[in-house]
Formats: C-alpha cells, structure tokens, sequence
C-alpha cells in the first residue's frame, strides 16, 4: 500500500513551526486623543514653556505574566501638531528646526525591558522598568532607553507613563537663533498613553 504524503509527523512540524513564540502574548492598541499624549519640556535660560499632541499612534505586544520577555511596540506621533501655546513658535519650530514637511513624524520602537520591579502585571500593581528602543527623529535614528511606570487600568486597558530626553544635536536639530522661540538643548519628553487590548 502507497504511504500517504505528507504524512502525520510532517503535519505536525509544520503546525508546530507555525505557532507563535510566545502564545501567551497579546496586542494593546493606543487611544488616540483623550489622555494620551506626548509633551516636551523646554527650560531654556530665558524662556521655559511645554509643546504638547495628543495625536499619537501605535500598538504594544506583551505577554504581562512573563515581562521578562522582549516586547514588541511602535509610537508614531505626529510632529506638526505639537502646540506650545503660540503659533508664531508653532510655525518656527515646525518649519525652522522639525522641518516637519521633510519630517512629519517621530517614531519608537521597542525593545527590551530591564531593571523590571515586576515580572508580572497585576491590579493595583504598577511595574517599572527600562525600555530600550530605536527612536527615529528628524532624519535621524538612534538608540535610547526610556523609564516607563506599566499599570493595569482595567482588564481590557492599561496605562503607560514613558520618560526620556532627546538632545538636539543628536538628531541634527538646529537650535533657533531668533529671539521668538528659545529652545533648551536637551528636551524632557513625557509620553502618556492608554491602551486598549485588541479584541
């Protein structure tokens, strides 16, 4: 009798290269708008005053029982919608230094977390750690790590609060030379985000 191809064994090592690496894994997805948002410090010697979007995108990979495991998320913010109360430094900051025609968006990816508090997401327990990623900027890509605050706001949502600086030079920012906007060297950014588990 002919043997049957493919057979039983072959079926199986294909289901099984096919399944995910970590099964346990699940996607969360940002709210745009609302409280999620991006903000940057400027305190220049002779002006200090915030730029703030809401208009933030992206998604989050990341099994919460096991956060010892790398994960997976991407950002995207829009750079033209930055406000810092005042269009004339609006319209300077967007065309004169992001160049946001050339440049419109910013992007994180990620990464790897270390110095975890946690290994695991419970209620009421926030975990913190390191995130290391790639920020693209202006052109520019480098790599970064950002101290992120991870809590569970509901079993469906969670909350992440996000810190780091990005330096101008480093992404070949020209620091402006007129009086109207005083940009600091170093921008402390703070990235708040909800995300919604996808169903």
């Amino acid at each position: 009798m002919p043997k049957l191809t493919p057979c039983v064994g072959t079926l199986a090592i294909i289901w099984l290269l096919a399944m995910p690496v970590n099964a346990a894994t699940e996607r969360y997805n940002i709210v745009t708008g609302g409280d999620s948002e991006v903000v940057f410090d400027s305190h220049a010697p002779l002006e200090k005053f915030q730029g703030k979007t809401d208009q933030v995108f992206g998604w989050l990979e990341v099994d919460l029982n096991d956060l010892s495991q790398p994960v997976r998320m991407e950002v995207e913010v829009d750079l033209a919608s930055f406000d810092t109360g005042k269009g004339k430094r609006n319209k300077h900051m967007r065309e004169n230094h992001l160049e946001t025609d050339k440049f419109p968006k910013a992007v994180f990816s990620g990464g790897t977390l270390s110095k975890l508090t946690g290994k695991q997401l419970l209620p009421e327990e926030p975990v913190e750690f390191d995130l290391k990623g790639t920020l693209s900027l202006h052109g520019v890509e480098r790599e970064m790590v950002c101290h992120v605050i991870l809590r569970r706001e509901s079993a469906e949502q969670l909350k992440i609060v996000a810190k780091f600086e990005v330096l101008l030079p480093d992404y070949e920012i020209k620091r402006p030379k007129f009086l109207i906007v005083k940009l600091a060297v170093d921008q402390k950014v703070t990235v708040t985000l909800t995300m919604q588990k996808e169903s």
